[in-house]
């Protein structure tokens, strides 16, 4: 199965600015869902006929349980609308009649709601073709683009597309190639081989690459400072963990209501705990916050207004340098603060400062670096694609300049964050651009090497991991994955293929990769987070759970935790898998207290306790060993 997910940008009500921290909020408790009256269709509950779309033996004719799905996809609670296109999903083109009302759901405001909506429209394939059509020629919004995604989605099979499409070719001067590429898509002749095929079999010759221990695990507290941890490599070292979990799931030790709409991940540090949120003060209009509590008592401490609020919040994790902590807000503003107090010791606008701009349109994701005594970030500017400013005040130290890494991708910045490699005694940034990934020199700046290949024109998110010389990096979106060996060239550096796999073999949307020992870890597929292990210095692919048979449907972030990965589904499940080569070994499975959208923040571990954000909510369980 194939499925996209385009979500657009939306303008946000402009907003007066101030930069003092507000006072703590008392969180309000969420109703449990068990004391909500559910609502019925055709007679009875959304699950039954959920079940009823995945039962061998139906007790409902194929019609009827479709019929009350697509009744299901006006409902106001969104879990609902996602769960009737989940199951509309699974029935596939004998879910024709439901085609028109998934249609509409392509101009919806949350993402979570288009995406699965996409997703059953890719499913139900020719027969969804006539509403797509009609949404592509007359829908409102972004939904005309959304439709011809799906069209190109479904492939060949939507030749009845063709003429429409190209008729309109000349009216969309602003979206002409993302439109090229559809028909391509649709009509492989048209498409032009712009790439390099793939390698065969299931990988070259190994790469040279360094081999490297299962991580040392350690006993006891470490704090979680920022994105994927103190190494940023989504490795948690701590030991004394659950090697199973029972049924149902870890113990639950407190929820925590509150946060405001978002996807930043949570930071704890210092007894605090950090993250993001856009959310309505008393008496104050809807705005982004950065948000500390007291990691003891859960009380709030204080709250710092970032800046103008997204349709669906902010993505960035804050960083936290002892006594300051550092976010970016969506519209590109970069804060630095008082970690105890929220109280703004500088204030940057990655727009307005460096001429930023993104490669499309969900804003600014990216969580701030720290290395030494400068702060590094990606504006994605003419000349100022990556930036490091000293960590106190402020003020510039280099602006990094990227040439034309090639036709791949779109320019301005991604939504990953970088990292820092030292390759062959020079210490570098890697980041992954909207071109594709680079190399920067710290002390300078210098651009040293760039690859090209691996950008799409859609969405460039999963940070890539560096391991010696080598650096791996995957996006989604036709993407897939590759190795390179990066090794100097004169006063530069240059970008060799190890190996790429396409993405029919491997691609990662946006819950990240995590390497262990010699191998690589993460969900696999564009909206999917099948679990797939892959051996890091050929690429082959040891083993990979295929999408009706993951623990969960949807795309899925992982962490690495005392021999184990800890899968979180964007549906709300989550996954406990050993890490191990030999295998696919699920050591549990549960479904957490659900909040509301997506559950796309990734999981964090900190001094035994599993946290899990899904938008307004927190939650924490226990997941020590005899806890």
């Amino acid at each position: 199965m194939r499925s996209l997910c385009l979500l657009a940008a939306v303008a946000v009500l402009c907003l007066g600015c101030t930069t003092e921290p507000t006072g703590p909020q008392t969180p309000v408790k969420t109703p449990d869902a068990g004391e909500q009256q559910r609502p019925k269709y055709l007679g009875k509950p959304l699950d039954y006929w959920t079940q009823q779309a995945t039962a061998v033996d139906k007790m409902e004719e194929t019609g009827r349980i479709v019929e009350a799905l697509t009744h299901a996809l006006d409902a106001d609670e969104l879990a609902l609308r996602v769960d009737a296109a989940d199951a509309l999903e699974v029935i596939g083109p004998q879910a024709k009649a439901a085609a028109p009302a998934l249609a509409v759901q392509l101009d919806h405001v949350q993402p979570w709601v288009r995406t699965a909506s996409m997703a059953a429209l890719t499913a139900i394939g020719a027969p969804a073709v006539p509403a797509l059509v009609d949404t592509f020629q007359n829908g409102p919004g972004n939904s005309p683009i959304r439709a011809a995604i799906v069209l190109g989605s479904i492939g060949p099979a939507a030749k009845d597309a063709l003429p429409v499409l190209e008729k309109a070719l000349p009216d969309m001067p602003g979206k002409r190639d993302r439109l090229t590429e559809i028909l391509g898509q649709i009509d492989p002749q048209r498409a032009v081989a712009s790439v390099v095929e793939p390698p065969p079999g299931d990988g070259p010759v190994a790469a040279a690459i360094p081999s490297q221990s299962v991580p040392i695990a350690i006993e006891g507290q470490m704090d979680w400072p920022g994105f994927h941890g103190p190494g940023r490599d989504s490795l948690c070292l701590e030991t004394g963990l659950l090697q199973e979990w029972p049924e149902g799931g870890p113990k639950l030790l407190w929820q925590l209501d509150g946060l405001g709409d978002g996807y930043s991940m949570v930071s704890i540090a210092d007894g605090k705990i950090f993250t993001m949120g856009d959310r309505t003060p008393e008496k104050r209009p809807l705005s982004q916050f950065a948000i500390a509590y007291d990691l003891a008592t859960r009380e709030e401490l204080w709250a710092t207004r970032v800046g103008l609020p997204y349709e669906d919040g902010p993505r960035c994790t804050p960083t936290v340098d002892g006594e300051l902590l550092y976010v970016l807000g969506t519209e590109g503003d970069l804060l630095c603060l008082q970690a105890a107090t929220g109280a703004v010791r500088w204030r940057k606008n990655l727009v307005e400062d460096f001429g930023g701009t993104m490669m499309s349109g969900w804003k600014y994701s990216e969580s701030p670096l720290v290395d030494g005594d400068r702060l590094i970030c990606t504006p994605g500017g003419e000349d100022a694609a990556l930036v490091a400013l000293d960590k106190l005040t402020g003020e510039v130290i280099w602006k990094s300049t990227v040439p034309n890494l090639g036709q791949q991708g779109k320019d301005g910045a991604a939504y990953s964050s970088a990292v820092v490699a030292e390759i062959e005694g020079v210490r570098q940034y890697v980041q992954l651009l909207g071109r594709g990934v680079v190399g920067v020199e710290a002390g300078t700046g210098r651009f040293l090497w760039g690859y090209n290949r691996i950008a799409n024109s859609v969405a460039n998110v999963t940070t890539p991991a560096v391991r010696g010389n080598y650096v791996f990096v995957t996006t989604s979106y036709k993407g897939g994955g590759a190795l390179l060996k990066i090794t100097p060239d004169g006063d530069v550096f240059r970008a060799e293929e190890a190996y790429y796999l396409d993405s029919r073999r491997f691609e990662n949307h946006h819950g990240g990769v995590v390497m262990v020992g010699d191998y690589l870890y993460a969900g696999s597929g564009q909206n999917q987070g099948d679990p797939v292990c892959l051996e890091l210095a050929t690429g082959k692919i040891l083993w990979k759970v295929l999408h009706q048979k993951a623990p969960a449907r949807g795309s899925a972030s992982v962490l690495y935790a005392d021999g184990h990965l800890i899968f979180r589904y964007d549906r709300g499940p989550v996954a406990l898998i050993e890490a191990t080569p030999e295998g696919f070994r699920l050591k549990g499975r549960f479904q957490p207290i659900a909040g509301t959208g997506p559950a796309w923040s990734h999981p964090v571990i900190h001094d035994g306790r599993l946290y899990l954000r899904q938008n307004d909510l927190l939650l924490c369980y226990d997941v020590r060993a005899g806890g």
